[in-house]
């Protein structure tokens, strides 16, 4: 359709154009009687033009998104339809959630996001596990799977959130190895979280690769990111204070590109330690916020106050009872009078992380443990429930629904606080939208099926890696499973066997004794394919006696998760660590190795035998007398609409071991609580056929069940 104003206007540009040219051309003409000012206006467009090709050619500068002044207040740089160039600053509270992309699988990813943002939060916060993402030196994973960062960023961008990255090396998390990667202790004077030469070249490699992909994720790119802030290290006070390692880590972050707002976390008493002189310090704790808060203050009076880990709730150790809290139980009642003071009551204005939002799960070998000095090494569970405000199947737990309440409150006395991560204009709001429990299924017993004998599960090449060795024992990081990569075992069991007791058990009528000085974790011994002795984790020096007959002799050793926390983190190797002495003189050296990582291979297992329990031992409890067995039970799924979140239920007939559902790692089991199932996403099912898996090292029975009731506690 002819539009004649627009026509008109269009011209009328034409025109102005055109006699623009033809007044330029003029100009310079008229110049040419006036060699000297054109000779200056030539050099003058020359130095414009070299500008705007050295201003295409340096990298552009950024701006950080948070804003620190002097008196406490925490601003925001925000990119908004009416503000592009983000000029003004806008008074900002990070209400933030901790959220382990790690711990939950990919497809829950986008359901955990909204419902943090449901209770009020603009923020997220996670972790980064380099042990996650470079499992094998120069192996780095970062596109599939629970590897996939850069769709978890994206993620958060789309819930219009804004994001805070801990990337540092070690991130504690009670997670395998404070996130460390064991091949690091492939180097037998390695010294991690410290300037030593092996440490850091591994870090600023993996930093290499890591950092600009979260570059391209930082708010100030225009926008197109929702990351705000980085961690230095991670509670670093609490390990040491070397500030040259500190400032090595930030040297890195700016090189990489990084250029939003630094900062360290701490306890209250590790602060100084911790920090460093021109990063932002906050703290860490659970309770006693006056206490903390003022502490924080003490030692950086000036700015603006932030609770980077305000902890939910705690996590549990194998063995131990459930907790609630990292002292005492911690009640939602108590929880919210302590949120209460922190958002509404304080004469501070503060800024919280929830530690944990959602914990998730320690799927396969991703649990981490403690061993302290004054303590006996202690493994955490499978379940990273934390007593949450989001349970471990993504469910609003009490919590949720008390920092829902503050959280309306504090935005119905501060409107101007509710910000979100999007270019609109307009004035944010928050409304509470009511949601129901995820659905459960009980699928009832499930019988087993079939089994594999230890003897078979080692001759299987898919599960299994074999080497010889005449100078060992190895440790199990010191095992290569692939020579031509240097790629080390990691995860799982080990299985040492020598076959040639005969040639020193030649007297028949002695008695002979075996003494391992150093053994982590757990160990299960075999004299001629028969257990004659069992020890815990909690057993670090070993000693039994050895049948005068044996022929060949097998100690099976269950890696149940690195240290993550304290000074002994160096400690961390698994496995055999020291001579095994035959009668405490001769040393035994020639080794059969076979590690069991279960990393692949689960799904193929096929001639299975059957297993045949007659109905009236059904309740007895069976012994495992020659080894460990890898346990078979499938099931149908007749429904699809009956697909639903389900958790596997292990009675007494089975003692310790690792669970698998359609060949995923759901992770470890143990009878002595307080975890009693392990949690199944409805998204690891099918319709049809399905299949479990136990790979148990004690006892076994006829059934297992699948319910719609977690045990976490008992």
């Amino acid at each position: 359709m002819y539009d004649k104003e627009h026509f008109d206007d269009k011209h009328r540009r034409k025109q102005t154009v055109t006699l623009a040219i033809k007044l330029f051309v003029m100009r310079i003409y008229h110049l040419r009687y006036h060699r000297r000012y054109l000779h200056i206006f030539i050099v003058f467009g020359f130095i414009i033009l070299f500008y705007l090709l050295l201003k295409q050619m340096l990298p552009e500068q950024y701006e950080p998104t948070l804003i620190l002044d002097n008196e406490r207040h925490l601003f925001i740089r925000l990119f908004k339809e009416n503000d592009l160039n983000r000029k003004h600053l806008r008074p900002f509270r990070i209400l933030s959630g901790s959220l382990h992309y790690f711990r939950v699988l990919p497809q829950l990813w986008s359901d955990r996001i909204e419902e943090m943002k449901r209770a009020g939060l603009n923020t997220i916060e996670t972790y980064i596990p380099w042990n996650l993402h470079e499992p094998d030196r120069n192996n780095y994973k970062f596109t599939e799977g629970l590897t996939d960062l850069s769709s978890f960023l994206k993620l958060i961008h789309q819930h219009e959130m804004f994001a805070i990255i801990r990337p540092s090396g070690y991130i504690c998390a009670e997670y395998e190895w404070g996130g460390l990667p064991s091949w690091l202790l492939q180097d037998n004077k390695m010294r991690v979280r410290s300037t030593h030469p092996g440490f850091l070249d591994a870090l600023k490699k993996y930093y290499s690769v890591l950092l600009p992909i979260l570059s391209e994720h930082q708010y100030n790119r225009h926008g197109q990111g929702s990351i705000i802030a980085f961690q230095i290290e991670n509670e670093y006070g609490s390990y040491g204070e070397d500030k040259d390692y500190l400032r090595a880590i930030h040297s890195m972050y700016v090189e990489y590109g990084l250029d939003e707002l630094f900062f360290t976390s701490d306890g209250a008493r590790d602060l100084s330690r911790g920090a460093l002189k021109d990063v932002w310090a906050t703290i860490n704790f659970q309770r006693n916020i006056q206490e903390n808060i003022e502490q924080l203050m003490v030692f950086r009076s000036h700015h603006h106050i932030m609770i980077t880990e305000y902890w939910t709730g705690w996590f549990d150790y194998w063995g131990g009872k459930h907790k609630t809290g990292s002292k005492a139980a911690y009640p939602a009642q108590k929880f919210e009078k302590d949120l209460e003071e922190i958002l509404l009551n304080s004469k501070y204005e503060i800024s919280i992380n929830f530690y944990m939002f959602f914990g998730g799960t320690n799927f396969g070998f991703t649990s981490g443990g403690h061993h302290f000095p004054s303590q006996k090494y202690s493994p955490l569970v499978t379940s990273y429930d934390y007593d949450a405000p989001l349970n471990e199947s993504g469910d609003r737990t009490e919590k949720y629904f008390a920092i829902q309440r503050i959280i309306k409150k504090f935005y119905e006395l501060n409107p101007k606080l509710i910000v979100y991560n999007h270019r609109r204009s307009n004035d944010d709001t928050f409304e509470i939208i009511e949601t129901k429990p995820s659905k459960k299924a009980s699928f009832g017993k499930i019988k087993i099926f079939g089994y594999k004998t230890f003897e078979q599960l080692l001759d299987d090449d898919i599960l299994t890696n074999k080497c010889e060795i005449h100078d060992g024992p190895l440790n199990m990081e010191q095992i290569k499973i692939n020579p031509q990569t240097g790629t080390s075992a990691s995860q799982g069991f080990i299985v040492y066997t020598n076959n040639n007791m005969e040639y020193y058990l030649k007297e028949k009528n002695t008695e002979y004794h075996i003494t391992i000085k150093s053994i982590a974790d757990n160990a299960l011994i075999l004299a001629n394919g028969k257990i004659i002795y069992k020890s815990l984790c909690t057993e670090n020096f070993i000693r039994f006696d050895l049948p005068s007959n044996t022929k060949n002799f097998t100690i099976i050793v269950e890696n149940m998760g690195r240290i993550n926390f304290g000074p002994t983190l160096d400690q961390s190797r698994k496995g055999i660590l020291d001579k095994v002495l035959l009668n405490d003189t001769i040393e035994l050296k020639t080794w059969t190795i076979h590690t069991l990582e279960f990393r692949k291979g689960m799904s193929s297992i096929t001639d299975w035998n059957h297993m045949n329990i007659e109905e009236k031992n059904a309740e007895k409890i069976h012994d495992l007398n020659h080894g460990p067995q890898l346990f078979y039970a499938p099931f149908h799924i007749e429904n699809e609409q009956s697909i639903a979140d389900t958790y596997l239920s292990l009675d007494s007939q089975w003692t310790k071991g690792v669970a698998f559902i359609n060949g995923f790692n759901l992770g470890r089991y143990w009878s002595i609580g307080p975890q009693r199932t392990l949690y199944i996403p409805k998204e690891l099912l099918f319709k049809g056929f399905n299949h479990i898996q136990l790979f148990e090292l004690y006892t076994y029975g006829k059934y297992v069940q699948l319910v719609d009731t977690p045990v976490i506690d008992a």
